[in-house]
């Protein structure tokens, strides 16, 4: 049996943003928690749960027979079809602000979007790796990879979830020009994906609502200006060391539910500009991890696959933390690795152990490193 050697920095980072993470949760709901339901601890012990399980399922994906990530592709992509066909059942829907994002089980909720992004990005590489990485066969290769895509996000945005429907597109967009996307289908690809994705922004009055209030945030302040403004004035009384672990004001009634999408404010609030920068530091590292794993990995399939996660972590990141700066329209999504969601960090540590499959299936067969390069025909675009 070949030796299994993962990428310990990429390990090491996550572990590192876990601890912060749990740090901020406990400094975000405690006052909430212990006034509301009598336990402090209460969402970080819940997080701390979810982790645990996210961990275990992680290692095991970490070990899995890398066949097996392809051959049971197809199967966990309608595992999710299904699951995102179940949120709209009575009876088993779980609605919160009137989104139908979760399964009701018991004290549990599933939100099968935060696994969508997983199989998406599974199956892409697969089907894309299976063909040879030959997309300039459109009808056989190129359209049916576009295909993977579109049932999920047209669930998920029916839900509403227009934030998660844009990183899947993005992970999809982005795993075709990775594999070789000819320059012109690039262009054709983005411009109709800019103008579907403007026209469903501005198709529901609440999201039309949210993106006014982002170019004007004080014309509407007690209203859907609210957070954003909240968010911003964390921010600066933040300053540049902060206010101290702990003594945020935001969170006390200020921001709703500040241990979820704006836990960002109150890390600037309490750490301060030196602990954003830390933080964005911390992800770009992760970041910078993730590409070298997809350098390094022994086919295209671990190379898309590697990529189009690292890219969804930075863009979710990118994303919240944009939103609780006031630099980007709100869209709802979490935090990677910081922000309470069982859902969210399950699938997050489900998808660190991907990574780390693919690092130790490219150490175990020591392969020389992939060089990206754009390709002018139709063997994608890894050259050794």
């Amino acid at each position: 049996m070949k030796a299994r050697r993962f990428d310990l920095p990429l390990m090491g980072l996550v572990v590192v943003l876990l601890i912060l993470g749990l740090v901020m949760v406990q400094s975000a709901s405690g006052p909430v928690a212990a006034d509301r339901l009598d336990d402090p601890w209460y969402y970080v012990k819940r997080q701390l749960a979810a982790i645990i399980v996210g961990i275990i399922g992680g290692v095991g994906i970490a070990f899995t027979p890398y066949e097996w990530l392809r051959r049971y592709a197809w199967a966990a992509y309608a595992a999710v079809i299904i699951g995102l066909i179940l949120v709209f059942v009575p009876g088993l829907s779980h609605r919160v602000n009137g989104a139908s994002r979760w399964i009701g089980m018991g004290s549990v909720n599933l939100q099968p979007s935060e696994l969508a992004k997983l199989v998406c990005v599974l199956c892409m590489a697969h089907f894309i790796d299976e063909k040879g990485g030959r997309l300039d066969d459109v009808k056989n290769v190129l359209l049916p990879a576009l295909a993977i895509p579109v049932p999920l996000m047209l669930l998920i945005v029916m839900e509403p979830d227009f934030g998660t429907t844009v990183i899947i597109g993005g992970m999809a967009f982005l795993t075709l020009v990775v594999a070789g996307l000819r320059t012109r289908f690039i262009y054709a690809l983005f411009g109709l994906g800019v103008t579907v994705g403007a026209l469903v922004a501005v198709a529901e009055p609440y999201r039309l609502k949210r993106l006014r209030s982002f170019m004007d945030p004080w014309a509407d302040a007690a209203g859907s200006g609210y957070q954003v403004i909240q968010s911003m004035i964390a921010f600066h009384s933040g300053g540049l060391t902060g206010r101290g672990l702990g003594e945020s004001q935001a969170k006390h009634l200020f921001l709703p539910e500040p241990w979820t999408d704006f836990i960002g404010s109150v890390l600037g609030e309490e750490l301060g500009l030196i602990g954003v920068l830390a933080l964005l530091t911390l992800y770009g590292l992760l970041i910078w991890r993730g590409m070298h794993v997809a350098r390094q990995a022994e086919d295209l399939f671990g190379a898309l696959l590697a990529t189009s996660l690292t890219a969804a972590i930075g863009l979710q990141a990118f994303f919240n933390l944009g939103v609780v700066m006031g630099i980007v329209p709100p869209k709802g999504l979490v935090l990677p690795f910081m922000s309470y969601g069982a859902s969210a960090i399950v699938a997050q540590l489900f998808a660190v152990g991907l990574l780390l499959n693919v690092s130790a299936n490219s150490a175990a067969g020591a392969r020389a490193p992939t060089i990206y390069r754009p390709s002018a025909t139709a063997e994608g675009v890894l050259a050794r």
